[in-house]
């Protein structure tokens, strides 16, 4: 974990003053789970309606720009108009990859908020991201200028090739990374618009890497899911349902 000199009180008067913004992205294909995970409904409430409550709550964001896919532009700016979430910028349409729904995302951010100062980006389809989280994740920022979050991987992880072991990694070393990842907003648009954004990058820290940037992890939580297959809706489900009990 990483430790912050500051008081939560000052740290979030701080934090108040300074714009913070989110990038949702919520323009993937969903392929595994076979239908738009972003519009199945967990106990009554859509997936990405659950996302979007999380941040438009957080005092400490103040604004919100959505990637949406181009089947779903239209569905989502309707969602947006009917929920009122007043901190939602602009709805934009996806790129060709994610990063590319990245750049875009901050291209517009650039545009409507030329003073930002912090930026996350979020996976639309990781509906229990708490404040705590936000928090963190704008503290770890603040010392590193860029930071993700992550949680320990808790089994042991084997390196496989055609069904034959080829290493045992340290699990000590071992994180299982999430969102929301959180940067110093120049910092990330100037990262998405380097000659090293060209390849393909599974993260958006990975690009920083690639510049020789360190990133840092602050925690999630193994309840921070990424809802990917069908597993993953009975066990939101079966989350939701313990915190209304």
């Amino acid at each position: 974990m990483i430790a912050h000199p500051l008081s939560p009180v000052l740290f979030r008067s701080i934090f108040m003053q300074e714009k913070s913004a989110v990038i949702i992205v919520a323009a993937g294909a969903s392929r595994r789970m076979g239908r738009d995970k972003l519009w199945i409904p967990l106990l009554g409430r859509i997936t990405l309606a659950r996302t979007i409550d999380a941040f438009q709550a957080s005092p400490l964001i103040d604004s919100i720009i959505l990637i949406a896919s181009a089947e779903q532009l239209t569905a989502t700016r309707t969602l947006c108009k009917q929920e009122a979430w007043d901190k939602i910028q602009a709805v934009v349409p996806g790129g060709l990859r994610r990063q590319d729904s990245v750049c875009q995302g901050l291209d517009t951010l650039a545009q409507l908020q030329p003073t930002c100062r912090w930026v996350m980006v979020h996976d639309g389809a990781r509906p229990f991201v708490t404040e705590t989280i936000i928090e963190a994740g704008l503290k770890a920022a603040q010392v590193h200028l860029a930071a993700i979050a992550a949680m320990p991987v808790k089994d042991t992880i084997k390196q496989v090739r055609n069904d034959i072991i080829l290493d045992t990694p340290e699990r000590s070393l071992l994180w299982m990374v999430q969102t929301p990842q959180v940067f110093a907003f120049d910092l990330i648009h100037q990262a998405h618009h380097s000659p090293l954004a060209e390849d393909d990058a599974t993260d958006d820290a990975l690009l920083l890497e690639r510049l020789g940037h360190p990133v840092a992890v602050f925690p999630g939580s193994y309840t921070n899911i990424k809802i990917t297959t069908q597993e993953d809706l009975l066990f939101a489900e079966a989350y939701l349902k313990g915190q209304e009990s």
